[in-house]
């Protein structure tokens, strides 16, 4: 049985957020395949939710410490440079005093580990995003001050640099998505690159309760809104979709993890649309409406909201990029626009076209049935961590 140190951001308990469910659904499915013994580095939750891990053995010495301009100072990127303190190294190198077969770096922020991990020992990439490009594509998005662009733009220098570093590194690399695979296939052409997207935990229906014309004309928007990205999307969603959502008269709710001081911002700012942080279940708000909204046009990766729209009979609608991964066919099995504002239009020109609204969700239902079960990941995982 191989042993396989698995270094992350913090330990994905509880998964609060897209990147802690794919991490922790991730190592779940390996630890399932019974092939290896885990160990797992990473920082202290917040808060802890005392779920077990069964066949992971998990070392937290310290928590995420918080943003410090002293990473302006640093070669390596803000999110390396907290993560990778003091405690955190110590930590890596009494562990590399055991005898591991491989080293799992999870995200490229954790990167910082580099330098401790031997050269002859195996070292997999597990790729969130596509750093280099998604971090670029929101330094160069424009918003804020001079100085506070200045950083922005600096900070994506220093992770295209690290990425790089850590892909040429490693002996494999996992992408979320076909889009971000294509792009290490062209910077890495003879790295062995693996496509793993997400799985879905929950049950999956056998059949969808139809939207009918007592079903609220209501959009929901699910996710977390703490990364600037995610933000500066919801933000230019709002924006965009004010005038003609008011028009059509459809309701707009926006749920997930967030300081609630900034959604208390935005009510003010758009007070026509109800905002709800950190909600204790998704399920009430995602069961009462008739679209589930994708509006990223900045920040890559696979959009596990995606998953819980479908297998909820939400039909799905996204700008075209963010379906990247999922088997669907746009304008037959969702609503997909090119930009925000064309999302927002077609919206509200399909709102009320129950027909569509319904044969979209099933076909969607249909095609995503038996593509993402976390069983598969496991294995995908287990042979790439396989020489």
């Amino acid at each position: 049985m191989k042993r396989c140190l698995w270094i992350t951001r913090q330990d994905p308990r509880p998964a609060d957020s897209g990147d802690l469910i794919y991490t922790i659904g991730l190592l779940q499915a390996l630890a399932a395949t019974d092939e290896c013994r885990i160990t797992v580095l990473a920082h202290r939750a917040p808060h802890n939710a005392g779920e077990t891990l069964p066949g992971i053995h998990c070392e937290l010495p310290v928590g995420v410490p918080k943003k410090s301009l002293l990473c302006l100072l640093s070669k390596l990127p803000s999110d390396a440079h907290r993560l990778g303190g003091r405690e955190m190294r110590e930590a890596l190198w009494d562990l590399l005093q055991e005898d591991f077969d491989c080293v799992v770096i999870d995200q490229a922020a954790n990167a910082w580990a580099l330098d401790l991990i031997p050269r002859e020992m195996r070292v997999i990439y597990i790729s969130h995003n596509h750093e280099a490009s998604v971090r670029a594509e929101v330094a160069e998005s424009g918003e804020g001050s001079p100085l506070f662009r200045w950083a922005l733009t600096k900070d994506a220098m220093k992770y295209a640099r690290l990425e790089d570093r850590l892909a040429e590194r490693a002996d494999a690399i996992s992408a979320i998505t076909p889009r971000d695979a294509s792009i290490y296939k062209r910077e890495f052409p003879e790295k062995r690159i693996k496509i793993i997207s997400p799985g879905y935990s929950r049950r999956i229906p056998e059949s969808l309760p139809p939207l009918v014309e007592r079903t609220p004309r209501r959009v929901v928007l699910a996710g977390t809104f703490e990364w600037l990205a995610k933000r500066r999307n919801l933000e230019a969603f709002l924006t965009e979709s004010a005038e003609p959502f008011e028009k059509a008269n459809i309701a707009f709710h926006v749920v997930g993890k967030c300081d609630p001081a900034y959604f208390a911002k935005l009510s003010e700012e758009f007070p026509q649309v109800s905002f709800f942080p950190n909600v204790r279940s998704m399920d009430p708000h995602l069961g009462d409406a008739r679209i589930g909204l994708i509006p990223e046009a900045l920040g890559g990766g696979f959009k596990l909201k995606a998953l819980d729209y479908i297998f909820r009979g939400l039909p799905l609608a996204s700008i075209g990029p963010a379906l990247s991964g999922l088997p669907l066919n746009p304008g037959r099995d969702c609503l997909a626009a090119g930009s925000t504002s064309e999302l927002a239009e077609l919206i509200a020109d399909r709102i009320d076209d129950l027909e569509f609204l319904n044969q979209a969700a099933a076909n969607a239902l249909e095609k995503c049935r038996g593509a993402f079960h976390w069983s598969d990941r496991g294995k995908a995982l287990a042979r790439l961590l396989t020489p």
